[in-house]
């Protein structure tokens, strides 16, 4: 069975398959847009834990916008990773032949 299977798996090569340059070039723009806009929230969330820290500090409970900022900058972490992992997955593979063929 062990020999049938490898058989089988080194018979068989997947040649990949190269996308079509307008179709690349669209997930290409879709990624970049993505991320601009993943920034600008990033941007504007942070703007917006500092106002509340700055009015918590005003009343004195100015922990808890701490524990804000700490899933400020988690939520960061994922964003940005996430960023990566999906332009590992969209790049164009390189050695891809034309149709699959």
């Amino acid at each position: 069975m062990i020999e049938v299977l490898d058989a089988v798996s080194t018979s068989i090569v997947a040649a990949p398959y190269c996308m079509p340059e307008a179709a690349q070039n669209a997930l290409d723009t879709g990624v970049f847009w993505m991320r601009i806009v993943a920034v600008s929230l990033g941007v504007i969330a942070l703007i917006m834990i500092g106002i509340g820290m700055f009015y918590s500090a005003r009343r004195g409970d100015g922990g808890e916008m701490l524990s804000k900022l700490g899933w400020f900058i988690a939520g960061l972490i994922v964003v940005s990773a996430a960023a990566g992992i999906v332009s590992i997955f969209l790049a164009t593979p390189t050695g891809c032949t034309p149709g699959g063929v």
